[in-house]
C-alpha cells in the first residue's frame, strides 16, 4: 500500500540521496533512487514543500532509518501571495494528454542498426541498415508504409553478430538501397506532411543525426519533430527503468510473440502502443505497470 508523505525539506544529502522531513512531530528520512533524483534534483532545495509516495518499510541506510521514495507528486515553494510550483505530476499527466490528443499526421519510425563485431573494434561505426515506418493520418488511417534495407556506407560487410541478431543475409544488404536514396524519399515525406515522428527511445533520432554526417547530407533535424514514446511512458507511469518495446506492447495487446527486430514490424508495434497509451491518458483504459516499477 502506498503512503503519501508531505512536508518541507529539512535536510538534503546529495551524495547519499537522502532528504529529511518533519512528519507527525518526528524527523524522518527518505531515500531517493538515482533514476528518480535525476528527474527532480534541480528542484530540491531546503524548506521547499515536497509531496511523494512511499511503498516499503523503513530500513537502515547510512546510519539512518529510511523509506524509499516511490514517486514525486509535487515540489513547490510556499509563499504568502502565490505558491511557485516546480514539479507537479498532475500537470505532467495533463500535458501528456494534450500532446497526444493534438498530434495530427504521425510517422511511427523504427531503425535497425549494424552491430559491433564480437571482438572490440574501436574503428567500427554503427550505421542504419533497415528503415521501417508507418505513416498515418489523424484518424489512424495508413497513408504509407515503408520498409527498406539500407546499404552501409562505411562498413559494407556486416558483422556476424549483426546478421545473426537481425536474421538477414549479406546478400539482402547488398541488394538494399543507398542511404542517400532513403534520404531523398524521407525529405519529400517530411516536407509534404510535416509528421510528428514517434519513436521508442532516443536511439533512432541519434542514429539519423549520425547518418546525415556519415553521408555528408544536410541535417533534417530542424524540420523533424520527434516524440519519444518511451519517455512519455516513463514520466506518465513513474517508471524508474526503461521499458522494452514488446513489454510495452504487452500492456495493450495480448501477445506472446518474441520481438523479431524487423524495422517495419517494430514501427507497427510502436503505433499499437501509441493508440493504447492514448486510451490510457483519456481515461478509456487502465493498465497495470506495477511489475515494471
Amino acid at each position: 500500500m502506498k503512503t503519501i508523505i508531505s512536508g518541507r525539506i529539512l535536510s538534503y544529502d546529495e551524495e547519499n540521496r537522502i532528504i529529511s522531513l518533519r512528519v507527525a512531530d518526528r524527523i524522518k528520512y527518505y531515500y531517493l533512487q538515482r533514476s528518480l533524483l535525476n528527474k527532480i534534483s534541480k528542484y530540491i532545495e531546503l524548506y521547499r514543500f515536497i509531496q511523494f509516495t512511499i511503498t516499503d518499510e523503513e530500513r537502515l541506510y547510512k546510519k539512518h532509518k529510511v523509506s524509499t521514495v516511490d514517486y514525486i507528486v509535487k515540489i513547490m515553494q510556499i509563499r504568502y501571495r502565490k505558491n511557485i510550483v516546480y514539479y507537479d505530476i498532475k500537470k505532467i499527466k495533463t500535458g501528456t494528454k494534450d500532446l497526444v490528443n493534438n498530434l495530427k499526421i504521425n510517422m511511427f519510425l523504427d531503425l535497425e542498426m549494424s552491430m559491433h563485431p564480437y571482438k572490440v573494434d574501436k574503428s567500427f561505426t554503427q550505421e542504419i541498415i533497415q528503415v521501417g515506418y508507418h505513416l498515418v493520418d489523424e484518424n489512424g488511417l495508413v497513408i504509407e508504409s515503408y520498409n527498406e534495407i539500407i546499404k552501409p556506407t562505411l562498413h559494407k560487410k556486416l558483422t556476424r553478430r549483426t546478421l545473426k541478431f537481425l536474421m538477414m543475409t549479406q546478400e539482402d544488404v547488398d541488394k538494399g538501397i543507398p542511404f542517400k536514396e532513403f534520404y531523398k524519399h524521407f525529405e519529400i515525406v517530411v516536407n509534404k506532411y510535416s509528421p510528428a515522428i514517434i519513436v521508442w527511445g532516443r536511439n533512432d533520432f541519434l542514429a539519423l543525426r549520425q547518418a546525415y554526417k556519415i553521408n555528408n547530407l544536410k541535417s533534417l533535424c530542424q524540420r523533424t519533430r520527434f516524440i519519444n514514446l518511451l519517455k512519455l511512458h516513463k514520466n506518465y507511469f513513474n517508471l524508474k527503468n526503461d521499458l522494452g518495446l514488446f513489454n510495452a506492447l504487452k500492456l495493450y495487446e495480448d501477445i506472446d510473440d518474441i520481438q523479431a527486430h524487423n524495422a517495419l514490424e517494430d514501427a507497427i508495434a510502436t503505433s499499437q502502443i501509441f493508440y493504447g497509451f492514448k486510451k490510457v491518458v483519456n481515461g478509456k483504459l487502465i493498465v497495470d505497470t506495477s511489475s515494471f516499477k
